[in-house]
């Protein structure tokens, strides 16, 4: 469907003129919906200072692990924040 023809059936539909559909702005909605983060609890790593995902399911363990620093690290309640899930990293090639 092209915008030109949005307009034709919105004005058709409501029986306003399509200058006055076009002025509301109706536009075209994209194929695809953008994709929601997903929002995770993390710690900041305090040797390199990436996020680190909170694993939840042991909340009395509260250590952290940072792959880029190979370490386990203790934290805090007041260190906890929220943030967006971060996108999955893709496998390097050999």
């Amino acid at each position: 469907m092209t915008q030109n023809e949005l307009d034709r059936a919105v004005a058709r539909a409501t029986g306003e003129s399509r200058g006055t559909i076009r002025d509301f702005g109706f536009i075209l909605a994209p194929a695809e919906p953008e994709p929601v983060a997903q929002p995770m609890l993390a710690v900041d790593c305090p040797g390199c200072g990436a996020p680190l995902a909170l694993d939840r399911s042991q909340p009395s363990l509260q250590l952290v692990e940072c792959s880029r620093c190979d370490a386990l690290f203790p934290y805090s309640d007041a260190e906890i924040y929220v943030t967006e899930a971060p996108e999955p990293e893709l496998a390097a090639c050999a």
